[in-house]
């Protein structure tokens, strides 16, 4: 098993919220149900206008594993996913939706797999999209494996899946080593690319993410809206644009693969990403 001091949780899951007062509770009560008990919560409020903070208060009051960390201002959703991060003092970590849903079991399922595999930097549990009314739709998304893989063929099997391994448990060390969360749009494949050249990232195919769709449409323009809203603090699309594959060679470089793999990726990444923003636009229609 893995080793902890008594005293300090083995989990820590932190929940960044911005006025999510319609689905929050449920949420909320659904990772309380977990039956691994070592768990502490870490709500963090990026000064909702809402009823979001009441109802953070109101389940702080009932559990004492749940602490909540107020903004004063709104510093935009990357600020607030890393204050989950620098606050956690578990050897376990897993950021989760204040609208989505999970299965009893999913924490002490990942942590058995990630006790299993010690190889493993991240747990992945199988996920579902969910309605407003929290019924399933269309079907269960893919889960990555990358047990046997070369390193190389991990990063770029990464560069093809979905980003769903940003919600999956991981090494808290792991995830600190990547550095403080990149702010721009498609960020969450730089954070991956760093996790992925340091362990595998293994499927728990016996737990459930339900990811709740909030919006009854949206287009993939509609989105890049959103992200680069003042609610989310995005940089400039422009910038992200180019910041990307700029960072995804700058990571590959400094990584330990050897020349020939580094030489081999910086040759055919030109071509992938262009090939992969149009898949996820034509997902999103």
């Amino acid at each position: 098993m893995i080793n902890t001091p008594p005293k300090l949780p083995l989990v820590t899951i932190g929940i960044p919220v911005y006025n999510e007062a319609k689905f929050l509770k449920q949420s909320l009560l659904s990772l309380l149900a977990q039956d691994y008990e070592r768990i502490e919560f870490i709500l963090s409020d990026n000064a909702s206008t809402d009823r979001t903070q009441e109802i953070c208060s109101e389940i702080a009051k009932i559990d004492p594993r749940v602490r909540v960390l107020y903004a004063s201002i709104n510093e935009g959703s990357t600020a607030n996913f890393q204050r989950c991060l620098d606050t956690a003092r578990g050897e376990l970590f897993m950021w989760a939706g204040g609208h989505d849903l999970w299965s009893p079991n999913l924490v002490s399922q990942c942590i058995e797999i990630l006790s299993r595999q010690p190889s493993a930097v991240i747990a992945v549990p199988e996920s579902q999209w969910i309605d407003t009314s929290s019924q399933p739709y269309g079907d269960r998304a893919g889960i990555l494996d990358t047990r046997g893989m070369d390193p190389l063929a991990r990063i770029f099997s990464l560069l093809w899946a979905n980003m769903h391994p940003m919600y999956g448990l991981m090494r808290t060390a792991a995830l600190r080593a990547t550095g403080p969360i990149p702010n721009y749009s498609a960020a969450d494949l730089i954070l991956l690319t760093k996790m992925i050249l340091q362990g595998d990232f293994v499927p728990v195919p016996n737990a459930l993410w339900s990811r709740r769709q909030t919006r009854n449409s949206e287009s993939y323009a509609d989105r890049q809206r959103r992200y680069y809203s003042s609610e989310f603090g995005i940089h400039k699309r422009l910038l992200s644009m180019v910041r990307l594959p700029c960072e995804l060679l700058r990571t590959v470089w400094l990584s330990e693969l050897s020349a020939l793999d580094k030489i081999a990726f910086t040759l055919a990444l030109p071509a992938q990403l262009p090939a992969r923003y149009l898949v996820a636009r034509r997902r999103i229609a």
